[in-house]
């Protein structure tokens, strides 16, 4: 018998690329910029305040101009497309689409923006695979936070033991640990394939596309 039967995904650079600086650098010709707005925005407690669902992205875009008025105008650009850089990592969703094929049970776990979770979840279509999702600002907290894991596995009744979360962060993998389950260190597509693999003791084949 499987022991493992749930494999839990974390969303941001796991399944979908988050790379902000180079978005940024898309948007702006001076590294310096790059650099002051990454810190600005991207560092900032009102992004992690929208992670945890506590203010809107108008709300954060008003207090973040508030806070540095000379880059005002540059703070509004960098969140009117941000969303665009949260495209899905291909070889990921193809092992995503394999366990389902295989049987396994997929959750998400997230730490995600309103607004950002929403766009990412109308506009792709590989959602639809999960049997379940806790979302940071759903309930108000933050991985690597218990409750945000006892959230998900009292929600739907999962035993720990039989339970596999995979993220980018090894504090965020230690969180769950915490409480039971295996971890999965996400650093390359392959490298996260093997390492699954070994776990589930399952055969994906070879096809990445």
């Amino acid at each position: 018998m499987r022991q493992i039967g749930n494999v839990v995904f974390d969303l941001g650079k796991v399944l979908l690329n988050f790379e902000p600086q180079e978005y940024l650098a898309t948007l702006f010709n001076d590294e310096h910029l790059v650099g002051q707005l990454y810190k600005v925005v991207f560092g900032s407690p009102e992004w992690f305040m929208l992670d945890r669902g506590v203010i809107t992205q108008e709300q954060a875009v008003e207090r973040l101009s508030n806070q540095c008025p000379d880059l005002a105008n540059e703070i509004q650009l960098v969140f009117a497309e941000w969303f665009s850089i949260l495209t899905p990592i291909h070889s990921t969703v193809e092992v995503l689409r394999q366990l389902k094929r295989d049987g396994y049970k997929l959750y998400v776990i997230s730490n995600f923006h309103e607004a950002a979770f929403s766009y990412v979840y109308r506009k792709y279509d590989w959602f639809s695979l999960f049997d379940g999702l806790v979302i940071s600002y759903q309930i108000k907290a933050l991985k690597p936070e218990p409750s945000i894991y006892r959230a998900l596995l009292e929600k739907y009744d999962l035993v720990p033991e039989q339970s596999v979360f995979v993220d980018d962060s090894l504090a965020n993998i230690e969180g769950a640990r915490q409480l039971g389950m295996a971890g999965v260190h996400y650093q390359t597509a392959e490298e996260f394939r093997q390492e699954l693999e070994l776990i589930l003791r399952s055969d994906f084949g070879d096809d990445d596309s």
